[in-house]
Parts: structure tokens; C-alpha cells; sequence
């Protein structure tokens, strides 16, 4: 008879059972062996709701396949059989998606049989129990609890009631009485249960702990351990209750996987993603650690974040975070600027959602760096104006010079007869030749010039630009200094573009100081490039001006028609060079470009 039983026991552990359920938790199709396994036919399964026979404590366990695609362990699940018993079933998910109905899937449950006991050895059971039953009746009571309890004696199992056996795997208490609890509990364990057992029964109180025993066939399961003590036949014994959180266990290890993902994606993302409460940064992760060009992660944490946003940005921050927290807005985006440090200015497109840091509320941002397109947008604008100014310079060049061809023309033929209003001619013909100079500036915005480049000594172009400008210089008590270090710096260049450039810069300068002053000229070496300052201790750039400084048309002087800066940034720009200023009003301005030379 026990052979009989246990062969039909190791069938029904080898059963596999396949089930189809819907995306709203309802049976569309069972496996034909559901009879053998758990006492329902299909027509009693389809069409009903699987939680319906889900032990409670695990519907969260099912509720989770709904709902996430990603399982990395089999799910072990607690069935209600047709007789009211429940075994547990290990189960594993696979999902039905259909092309055509986008919303929704289907799931595909494969479960195998845990638990020993099947449907029809109910009373075989209960039969084999009897015998330790009859021993301590007193114990009756709890062969029937749906709990798993033991009563041991340093360790070695007395009683054990059904829910144990079968949390163990056990076809009978005989495989579990007299043995001791260590040969189920992991090694790891041991030494702390000791200690537990010690304490017991020298009458202190000891508390929940967990433990991972294995059953008979080999399998962890983690489990809860609640200890007290009882007589049992005149001297003191351990009763011990034990509950099951194995499918806890392994939901929590989903969840930890899914936080290892999900901090691995916001650990390498590319954005800066980082949590703000109170007007603090309370968390940020690496990329913005670099954007905000901080050592280590203390130096951001705790920050305020006022302290590195732009002033003009502070209402408009405070009004997203606020919106956010009262819950006016889930996800607000906006554009604000980051002063880095004096050098350095970045501009970021910021997503904000609510988010919770340690249980008060706070704002989840994304920020992520646009000033490389901020820049080309700035560049794109510039070259828009630059095509805008050539055009319409190309028209006034045009316009003008024809009548201007005219006017010179007729001057030179009416020239004899006015021999003796030649001071006049000579001041017509001047003013006729400056008007043909501007139109040539004007030409330059019109098309593009032939560059023709040379190795040119720059020390000595910069010089022959100073004795040019010495006497304009004189006129306005300016004198301009110049200060190189090395006498033979040679660069590959236009001559005429760069003297044209350093005219503009020279004039600029002694323009800047109406009342006198120092215009100063430095040259420095770096690396493979040279750089050449001209600085002047004029009335300086204002701020509106200075940060729209070589568009066309833009000048602070009262004649002046804003082309020059303009010119010099395009001549610098076809040398392959930079140009940068520097101004404060009240001290003066500096502007440094920077160009290769030839060693």
C-alpha cells in the first residue's frame, strides 16, 4: 500500500500543468491532466478568476505577472484543490501578444507540482499520523493547524504537524521524527540557533527570526521562525511556529533586480538625473557630478540649488518646483542656465516629476546639456545677420557707386577750369576716396575675398600697425605699448587682412579712451598657437552690448556703423583663429585672439 501511495506521489510531482489566463486574471484554457493534479476538470476552471484559488498571501505574487514581463525566477504558488486542501505549485510565465490588439496579453502558466501529497492520499495521511497523535493527545489540536509547528528538544523533532510535513516535502511524520532540525537548516544557521536555543531556556524571550532550511528533495525555502518553550513529558521542550516567505523571498529578489536595473540605467545615462528637496540636491548620479564639475559626490550633496542657477532662472525654478509639489503638474519641462564657475556657463533642458525622499515630498530632474546646441543656434542667428548684412551691403555698394563713378567723373573733367578752387577739389576728391573705402568694407560682407596667405614675421606686422596709428594715437593722448616676448614669432597669414584686423582693434581701443590713456599689445606663446592681446583702459563694454558684440550694425559710437568688429571676426575666423573679450565698465576691455604659427 505505502509503495502504491509513493508511486502515485512521484507521478503527480512530475506532472506539468499549462494554463492560459487572460490579461484580467481569467482562465481561457486548462492542460487535460488539471483533474489529476488538482481535482477540476477544465470546464470547472474556464472562464473563472484565478485569484479566486490563489492562497491570499500570495495573490500579490500573481498580480505581479500582470503587470511586469521581466520575472527572473519561477514563482512558487499555494492552489486551492477540489477537496479545500492547498498545494503549492511552482509556476512560470510566458506572455501572448497579439499585433493587431496593442492593448493587453495573455499569459501561459506552466506549473509543477511542490508538494507531495495528492488529492486522493488525504487519508493516508491523516491515517499515518494517528499513531504520533495517540501518543500526546494534548497535541491533537495542533496536527490541524494550517501553520507549520514543531516540538523539539535540543533540537530534535518530538512532533511535527501536517502543514510542517508538507512544508517539507515529507510523505509522513516518520521521515521527520527524531531527527534533528540542523539536518534541514542551512549550516550558515547554526551557530545563531545555538545561541537562540540557550537563551530559550535559561527563560529569556527570543524573537522573529529567518532562517533558509531545505526539504527532503533539496529545495531552499526561506522561512520565519517564532520560538517559545512547553513541558512535554515532565521536562521543557521547544515549540516552534514557522512561516513560509519563500515567495516573498523570491518577490523580493525580483524587486532588487529591478533597482539594480533601474540604478544601472541612471548610473551610465548620459543625462544628469538627480533628486532636489528643500532647494537641495539631495542625490545625483555621475554625469552630473561631471556637468557640474564637482570632485566627488559631497561636494553636490547638500548644495542649494540657487547656488549655481542663473539669477534671471530663480522664479521660474521656484514656480516648477512648486507646481510639481502641490501636484498642479506631474512632468514640467523647462530651460534655465548654470553658472558653473567664472569660466564656465551651461545650459540645460530640465524634466521634472514628483518623487518622495524619505518619506516627505521632493522633485525627480533630468537635465540635460544643451549649450552645444545653444551655441549652434547662436551661430546659425550670426550667420543668418552676416548673410542679411551682405546682402544689403551688396545693394548700397551697388546703389552708390554708380553715381559716385559719375560725380568723380565730371570732378576730373570740370578739374582746369577750377584752378583756383583747388583746396576745395582736394577735400571733394578725399571724402569721395573715403566713401569708396567704406564701400569696399561693404564689399567684403558681399562676397567672399581671395585670401592670400604668406609667412609673415607677426611682430613686425603689429609694429608697422602701431607707427601707422601713432600719430591718431598722439592726437588723443594714447600711447600705445607693446610688450612680446619673442621678436620672430612667424605665422602663415593674409598681411593686408591681419593689418586690417589690428586697425580695427587699435582704433577701437584709442576710441574707448576719449580723456587718454595706455593701449596695450602682448604676445604670448602656447602650445602650437600664438596669442595677441590688445588691451585699453577705456569706459569698457556694456553688458547688452557685450554679449551681442560682432553682429552688423552694432556699435556704442556715435559715427560708427558696427562693421569693423564684424570684418575682424570674419578675418579671424578664415585664419583659423579665435577671438574672445573681456570687458567691465569703469576698467576696460580686453580682446585676445588666438592664431596658429609656423615653428
Amino acid at each position: 500500500m505505502n509503495s502504491e501511495i509513493t508511486n502515485q506521489e512521484e507521478a503527480i510531482q512530475t506532472l506539468e500543468l499549462y494554463a492560459v489566463v487572460s490579461s484580467n486574471g481569467r482562465f481561457q484554457y486548462i492542460s487535460s491532466n488539471s483533474f489529476e493534479l488538482i481535482g477540476y476538470t477544465s470546464t470547472d476552471l474556464i472562464g473563472r478568476y484565478i485569484k479566486d484559488f490563489i492562497h491570499n498571501e500570495d495573490l500579490f505574487l500573481i498580480e505581479s505577472y500582470f503587470y511586469n514581463e521581466h520575472h527572473l525566477y519561477p514563482c512558487s504558488i499555494r492552489f486551492l484543490m477540489q477537496n479545500g486542501r492547498y498545494i503549492w505549485l511552482e509556476s512560470n510565465a510566458d506572455f501572448i501578444r497579439s499585433n493587431i490588439q496593442k492593448e493587453g496579453h495573455d499569459i501561459i502558466l506552466k506549473m509543477k507540482a511542490l508538494t507531495p501529497h495528492s488529492i486522493n492520499d488525504t487519508a493516508t495521511v491523516e491515517d499515518q499520523s494517528n499513531d504520533v497523535i495517540n501518543e500526546h493527545d494534548e497535541w491533537a489540536i495542533l496536527q490541524d493547524l494550517p501553520t507549520p509547528v514543531f516540538i523539539s528538544r535540543k533540537g530534535k523533532l518530538l512532533f511535527v504537524n501536517k502543514a510542517f510535513q508538507e512544508l517539507l516535502g515529507a510523505r509522513s511524520s516518520d521521515q521527520l521524527i527524531g531527527k534533528h532540525t540542523f539536518d534541514f537548516i542551512d549550516e550558515s544557521f547554526h551557530s545563531v540557533i545555538k545561541n537562540r536555543e540557550s537563551r530559550l531556556h535559561k527563560g529569556e524571550r527570543v524573537g522573529i527570526i529567518e532562517e533558509t532550511w531545505r526539504r527532503i528533495d533539496g529545495r531552499e525555502i526561506n522561512v520565519e521562525i517564532m520560538a517559545s518553550l512547553t513541558n512535554v513529558d515532565g521536562g521543557q521542550a521547544e515549540i516552534v511556529i514557522l512561516n513560509d516567505i519563500s515567495s516573498r523571498r523570491n518577490f523580493q529578489k525580483i524587486l532588487q533586480k529591478s533597482r539594480e536595473r533601474y540604478q544601472r540605467l541612471i548610473d551610465n545615462s548620459i543625462d544628469t538625473i538627480a533628486v532636489i528637496h528643500k532647494d537641495q540636491f539631495v542625490f545625483m548620479n555621475e554625469s552630473g557630478i561631471k556637468l557640474f564639475d564637482a570632485e566627488c559626490y559631497p561636494d553636490l550633496l547638500g548644495r542649494n540649488i540657487y547656488d549655481y542657477l542663473h539669477p534671471n532662472d530663480h522664479q521660474t525654478m521656484k514656480n516648477t518646483l512648486k507646481n510639481i509639489q502641490d501636484g498642479v503638474a506631474d512632468v514640467q519641462v523647462t530651460n534655465q542656465s548654470w553658472l558653473i564657475s567664472n569660466e564656465k556657463k551651461v545650459f540645460t533642458e530640465m524634466v521634472c516629476i514628483p518623487t518622495t525622499y524619505f518619506g516627505e515630498q521632493a522633485v525627480q530632474v533630468i537635465l540635460r546639456d544643451i549649450s552645444y546646441r545653444k551655441k549652434t543656434e547662436e551661430l546659425m542667428l550670426r550667420s543668418e545677420k552676416l548673410s542679411i548684412a551682405g546682402q544689403l551691403a551688396a545693394g548700397i555698394a551697388h546703389e552708390i557707386r554708380n553715381p559716385l563713378t559719375a560725380i568723380k567723373g565730371f570732378l576730373q573733367i570740370m578739374h582746369p577750369d577750377l584752378e583756383h578752387h583747388r583746396q576745395y577739389l582736394n577735400i571733394i576728391f578725399s571724402e569721395l576716396n573715403r566713401i569708396e573705402m567704406i564701400l569696399s568694407e561693404l564689399l567684403v560682407l558681399a562676397k567672399p575675398q581671395e585670401t592670400k596667405f604668406k609667412k609673415t614675421n607677426l611682430i613686425t606686422l603689429l609694429n608697422d600697425v602701431a607707427m601707422l596709428l601713432e600719430t591718431q594715437g598722439n592726437m588723443k593722448n594714447v600711447a600705445i605699448v607693446q610688450n612680446h616676448d619673442n621678436q620672430s614669432l612667424s605665422i602663415n597669414c593674409d598681411e593686408n587682412q591681419l593689418k586690417q584686423l589690428f586697425i580695427n582693434l587699435y582704433k577701437n581701443a584709442i576710441d574707448a579712451m576719449p580723456k587718454g590713456g595706455k593701449v596695450s599689445v602682448l604676445t604670448k606663446k602656447s602650445n602650437h598657437n600664438v596669442q595677441i592681446i590688445v588691451k585699453d583702459d577705456g569706459e569698457g563694454i556694456p553688458p547688452s552690448v557685450l554679449k551681442r558684440i560682432g553682429e552688423p550694425f552694432l556699435t556704442t559710437k556715435e559715427k560708427g556703423n558696427g562693421l569693423g568688429l564684424m570684418i575682424s571676426y570674419k578675418i579671424v575666423e578664415n585664419h583659423n583663429g579665435s577671438m574672445s573679450v573681456d570687458s567691465q565698465q569703469g576698467i576696460g576691455s580686453t580682446f585676445t585672439i588666438t592664431l596658429p604659427f609656423i615653428e
